[in-house]
């Protein structure tokens, strides 16, 4: 999870741990190219194995709340892989991330974790 979420080239990483059970989360603190400090703090609602996570996580910029979230990830079989199904419902505050931003965001996520599973091959 490191790997892809919060390491690369100009990230400073304050803060990582993760426990990956139902109850388990997330804490990231990072900051990127020397900017202000991101914090993420995620909770595991629901782990189906092979099939769905279901987690919760707010995320803040600095002291500012940027937003909450429900996000629902499903795996289902697809030929010889897996197709990955991600839903995400978004509470964004006070006009400091938006949806299409968070759109963008996650989409650089899934791709690095493509990069990292091809990696793994």
């Amino acid at each position: 999870m490191r790997r892809w979420r919060v390491e690369g080239d100009g990230f400073a990483i304050a803060e990582f741990s993760f426990d990956f059970r139902v109850g388990g989360g997330e804490v990231s603190r990072f900051s990127y190219a020397g900017g202000p400090e991101v914090r993420l703090d995620a909770q595991f609602q629901d782990i189906v194995p092979d099939q769905r996570i279901v987690f919760s996580y707010r995320m803040a910029i600095g002291p500012q709340p940027m937003s909450a979230t429900l996000t629902t990830v499903e795996l289902t079989p697809s030929g010889n892989g897996t197709r990955l199904t991600y839903t995400e419902q978004g509470a964004f505050f006070d006009g400091v991330d938006s949806a299409k931003g968070r759109e963008e965001g996650t989409r650089g996520l899934l791709e690095a974790l493509g990069a990292e599973l091809q990696k793994s091959k």
